[in-house]
């Protein structure tokens, strides 16, 4: 995905993540479980992300993208159907 490293992701590719997924630092920190603090430790380079870290990264990236895929699918259900108009003429 984007993560060189999953071991050690550098800043730059956490900012990215978060770019890609509309996320800011306080939303970021909140779906990952840690502080806010700790998450712009993350961003700043002072601490490195942990594997755990950067596997969750990865997970929530891959919700979000099965969320946009089913909104997408839903999208072109609801095109088609309304394409289709079915009349019924009653007959006595």
């Amino acid at each position: 995905m984007f993560f060189f490293d999953l071991d050690k992701p550098n800043p730059d590719e956490i900012k990215n993540w978060m770019k890609i997924n509309n996320l800011t630092i306080i939303s970021a920190a909140k779906k990952l479980g840690i502080s806010k603090r700790q998450f712009s430790r993350f961003l700043s380079g002072e601490t490195p992300a942990k594997r755990i870290h950067t596997l969750a990264m990865q997970m929530i990236w891959l919700i979000n993208e099965n969320k946009k895929m089913d909104r997408h699918e839903n999208y072109d259900e609801k095109k088609n159907q309304q394409k289709v108009k079915k009349i019924s003429i009653p007959i006595k």
